[in-house]
């Protein structure tokens, strides 16, 4: 009997602390203090010895997403701040199985993926001399001017 209470009270115990995290993550949004700090891409595989890269560099992709996020015409909210878009780079350097990982609106939500689906491909990711499939994490800015 003790031993089942002491591992029902371990259960328990788990079970709350894992829910009071995940109430602080969901009150922040995922966000962190050092949101500022964070690279444009986000590498979630990090066992690469050259990561995939947008071709001519982070002031490349920052210019092209510049040049080419722009709110929808017949848009009538006024939201500004990011969508996070998650996609895999192929071997080839090709784009795929792009999705919203953070939504901020519905039309700023498709105006992010159509972004994505004008990039050009990648640079891949390369281990052990050869290309390999890499997830990349980009953050779309949207701000009224």
């Amino acid at each position: 009997m003790l031993i089942t209470m002491v591992g029902a009270w371990t259960c328990l115990s788990t079970f709350t602390a894992c829910e009071s995290q995940m109430m602080d993550l969901d009150a922040t949004r995922g966000t962190t203090t050092a949101a500022s700090k964070t690279p444009i891409t986000t590498i979630i595989f990090d066992d690469y010895e050259q990561q995939a890269s947008f071709p001519g560099g982070q002031k490349a992709l920052l210019d092209f997403l510049d040049q080419n996020v722009v709110y929808p015409a017949d848009y009538e909210g006024c939201a500004q701040g990011r969508v996070v878009v998650s996609f895999t780079i192929n071997e080839d350097g090709s784009i795929v199985d792009p999705k919203v990982t953070k939504s901020l609106d519905k039309e700023l939500d498709a105006e992010a993926l159509r972004v994505v689906g004008l990039m050009p491909k990648w640079i891949p990711a390369k281990y052990d001399g050869k290309a390999k499939k890499e997830k990349v994490d980009i953050p779309i800015t949207f701000k009224l001017r």
